[in-house]
């Protein structure tokens, strides 16, 4: 965790961690220290030798971490150009090491009747530490802005694909469009050069389906509700069109009706099923349209009793529009399937994340 925000830039890498590795190198210095011969501490007991080890450890203590700011200062004042540069660094090691020592003495750890010689004493034996830990930094700080710059990096390409994939499901969205509304005049024409009083009754189911459909077209998602609407209507359509010839069940639990699904789909699979499967029939067919859901998936199911599978099936523009939507909006944890139905037709399953 930073101690420090990021617009403390000056004392940017400065961390918790950081102070800890300052805190165990300040430990050990003091108990060598300690140790010393020379210092006439050991042998005199385990609590004056952990007195002793106290007071060096505060003295190395504050040495260390001013030497450990004042570096951090100069490298990140200098900018990520001047840490490149070695006169930064040696610039660093001695106003480190020089602050460090006039830091010592102003907390009265240098004998005074030593004075400057001492200070001059410390800033040399702190010289070695002081290269080290700018040589680190200098390391740290390079890694770090390399890091950065690949996250920006990878930001970037992540907007650019978000942008191209918008772009790419306005495009497909686009093309359902005219699809639906020209197949359903075409139709609506035909009727009415043949018997006007149906015709007239599936204007009135076309304005339904219209209704419904025209707010949602442009939309990437939309409840399953408003989408088993827009089906319905368009069903209507089609059996003032066919008459007898098509049955029409619907089963969607209420419970499922507020999930969120892709626009245009469900639709798309229905129109499919009307068009390929039951319209070239002389009997017609039956279609049914349910939708499940199991566990964290939710599975919308369009079956016909159609005439099957043919040469095109799974090739037209509609399905490709979905699998391509699918695999924009979910990657692979969406799937369109066509299988066989019995004794006769096609089932178009989409499996998707349950919103």
């Amino acid at each position: 965790m930073r101690i420090f925000s990021a617009r403390c830039s000056l004392l940017d890498g400065l961390s918790w961690g950081v102070l800890a590795l300052v805190g165990v190198y300040c430990a050990i210095q003091a108990l060598e220290w300690t140790l010393a011969p020379t210092t006439g501490v050991v042998g005199s007991g385990a609590f004056d030798m952990a007195e002793a080890w106290l007071s060096r450890f505060w003295v190395f203590a504050v040495t260390a971490v001013t030497m450990l700011v004042t570096a951090l200062a100069v490298l990140n004042a200098a900018g990520r150009a001047g840490r490149e540069n070695p006169a930064v660094a040696v610039v660093a090691v001695v106003a480190a090491c020089l602050v460090a020592a006039v830091m010592r003495y102003s907390i009265g750890a240098t004998p005074e009747s030593e004075g400057a010689a001492f200070m001059l004493l410390v800033f040399i034996s702190w010289l070695a530490a002081g290269t080290i830990l700018v040589g680190g930094y200098v390391y740290f700080l390079r890694a770090q802005a390399a890091h950065e710059e690949a996250r920006a990096a990878a930001l970037r390409r992540e907007a650019l694909e978000t942008q191209s994939i918008a772009s790419r499901l306005r495009l497909l969205q686009a093309q359902v469009e005219p699809h639906f509304i020209f197949n359903t005049l075409s139709n609506v024409r035909r009727l009415c050069q043949s018997d006007a009083v149906a015709g007239r009754a599936m204007l009135a189911q076309l304005a339904r389906y219209l209704r419904a459909a025209l707010p949602r077209m442009r939309e990437e998602h939309a409840r399953l509700a408003d989408e088993i609407d827009l089906v319905s209507a368009y069903l209507g359509v089609q059996q003032v069109r066919m008459g007898e010839r098509l049955e029409v069940s619907i089963d969607v639990p209420a419970a499922l009706l507020e999930a969120r699904i892709p626009s245009m789909m469900l639709a798309t699979l229905v129109e499919n099923a009307i068009k390929h499967g039951i319209a070239p029939l002389a009997e017609g067919g039956a279609i049914h349209v349910n939708a499940v859901r199991s566990g964290e998936s939710l599975s919308l199911r369009v079956a016909d009793t159609g005439r099957g599978f043919v040469a095109e099936s799974g090739t037209g523009v509609g399905l490709a529009n979905i699998r391509a939507r699918l695999a924009a909006l979910y990657g692979g944890r969406a799937a369109l399937k066509l299988e066989g139905n019995a004794p006769r037709g096609v089932v178009a399953t989409i499996t998707l994340p349950i919103a």
